[in-house]
């Protein structure tokens, strides 16, 4: 009789997990003013003192690709005003990926005193994380017009798709955050297992590497995640056509991915306040 209560408790209570993780959810988005406030105060503290201020970000990013771009193409022996473009936009995008990622592992860590101090919607911590990286992202908008003028991009309506792929990537990134922050927050050595991992995946990913101008097989560009989400926002820039695998490969990730981590945060939500 009492396992029979204890069962129909446990059953019970799953409904009003998902009913807070929903509320959650709602709370977070209607806190928006909060989070992004917050995630422009933690870019400006970053480069406090600094007289160049965020435009650090602009520079540093410059400085490796005038650096490294020629440098490449010519141990590719390829064509630099193909390979310049196709290098610089793929590495700037492959920061915003990354810093998202690896800010996402100590997102609730990291926030442990907030949390214990003031009732916060637990997503509204992750929007923080998400929207910073964006931001910083943005700042790197002058090298691109640089890149435009320097090698004469085309300009049309093609243009135009670089708007929902950077919306596919963003929520692709955010779904992968909050299980990295959830993960890492319970497991504390998850967090240099990833860094690592992404370390590979630079190597991994067409970001040095130009799979069209080089001999590469196309599986192992059409299996890579990043690769997708790199080519969201590389091809509409470069006047390029999206293959139709990286394309399918974005939308299968962002939705059986926004699943797993929607049932990870409602079966977690509670207890990453005791993890932290």
């Amino acid at each position: 009789m009492e396992t029979g209560r204890v069962h129909n408790s446990k059953v019970a209570d799953k409904p009003n997990q998902s009913a807070q993780a929903l509320s959650d959810l709602k709370e977070a988005l209607r806190f928006s003013w909060f989070w992004s406030a917050l995630a422009w105060n933690d870019i400006l503290h970053r480069y406090r003192g600094s007289m160049l201020g965020p435009l650090w970000i602009t520079l540093t990013t410059a400085v490796f690709i005038a650096g490294l771009g020629p440098l490449y193409a010519r141990l590719f022996n390829l064509n630099m005003t193909e390979y310049l473009p196709f290098m610089a936009l793929g590495v700037t995008t492959w920061q915003f990926i990354t810093g998202t990622i690896n800010e996402s592992c100590g997102a609730y860590t990291d926030s442990s005193h907030m949390m214990r101090q003031v009732r916060l919607p637990r997503l509204a911590i992750l929007f923080r994380v998400v929207f910073r990286n964006m931001i910083a992202f943005i700042h790197n908008v002058p090298i691109y017009i640089v890149i435009f003028i320097a090698f004469d991009l085309p300009v049309g309506w093609h243009l135009l798709e670089l708007i929902p792929g950077f919306v596919i990537v963003c929520l692709n990134l955010t779904w992968l955050g909050l299980i990295v922050a959830i993960l890492c927050a319970r497991f504390r050595d998850i967090t240099p297992i990833i860094i690592s991992v992404l370390q590979i995946g630079f190597f991994l990913t067409p970001v040095m590497w130009n799979y069209k101008m080089q001999r590469v097989d196309l599986w192992i560009v059409q299996l890579n995640r990043f690769a997708a989400l790199i080519e969201l926002i590389r091809a509409p820039i470069l006047g390029d056509e999206i293959l139709p695998g990286l394309l399918t490969m974005s939308l299968f990730c962002l939705v059986v991915g926004w699943l797993a981590a929607a049932a990870l945060f409602v079966r977690c939500r509670r207890q990453i306040i005791y993890w932290v």
